[in-house]
């Protein structure tokens, strides 16, 4: 069986190679560092200086720092179990992961036929519901399109209440949602410029549900680009 210095120096050397990550994590969800020092170009310097069965010692910029374990360990053969729960307990926390905090979010124009399409539905949609005058009489509708057609303005104009409704309850729950619920988490940690955020929310005011699953595929698409270190 190695010995606890042995197995000290494994551990040391393998977090310092590889999870880094997870230093900075037990620092910010520990002792209230900011979460922006999970940033990659963040230029503090943090390891993992020494560990014992009561506590870890992280040095970030030549200070140390102790977290104590609790409760404190058998041995040190116990650590790994311990420190991948500690690093799940704080991203459960700080609502961050492993893959997130490399990536940089982007947003995705329409591409296609279908998603021009799908855009051009959508405004139509909006236009309709938001200005339901051009379905009547002398309305720009009315009077250009649907101008041989005046029954079917007019069963659209009498649709237009619960359309409108729907739409805003969907839409805007989603927009809300986004906002507050995936964007806000996205927002200090990796960071979302002024004009993404703006594009992605207008996307999804526009397209609702499609939209949520569009910026899914481009967090993946990131996320894959940069490739990933598990334990």
């Amino acid at each position: 069986m190695a010995s606890e210095d042995a197995v000290r120096t494994r551990i040391l050397n393998h977090m310092n190679k590889d999870h880094v990550y997870d230093s900075k994590l037990y620092l910010i969800h520990r002792l209230s560092y900011p979460k922006t020092l999970l940033l990659p170009s963040n230029p503090a310097k943090v390891q993992l200086s020494d560990i014992q069965t009561t506590h870890l010692t992280i040095t970030i910029d030549d200070v140390a720092k102790e977290i104590p374990f609790s409760p404190p360990m058998a041995s040190l053969s116990d650590s790994r179990v311990r420190l991948v729960e500690m690093t799940k307990q704080a991203e459960a926390a700080l609502g961050v992961d492993r893959d997130m905090v490399s990536i940089t979010p982007v947003y995705l124009p329409p591409r296609g036929i279908g998603e021009w399409t799908l855009l051009f539905t959508m405004l139509s949609c909006m236009y309709l519901l938001f200005i339901p005058s051009t379905l009547q009489p002398g309305g720009l509708l009315y009077s250009t399109i649907l101008k041989d057609y005046p029954w079917i303005a007019d069963a659209m104009y009498k649709q237009v209440w619960w359309g409108y409704w729907v739409l805003v309850s969907f839409h805007v729950g989603e927009t809300l949602w986004f906002c507050f619920g995936v964007l806000g988490k996205f927002w200090e940690v990796p960071g979302v410029d002024i004009g993404t955020a703006a594009l992605w929310t207008i996307d999804v005011a526009i397209h609702g549900f499609y939209a949520l699953n569009k910026w899914k595929r481009m967090v993946r698409r990131q996320v894959k680009k940069n490739g990933k270190k598990d334990h």
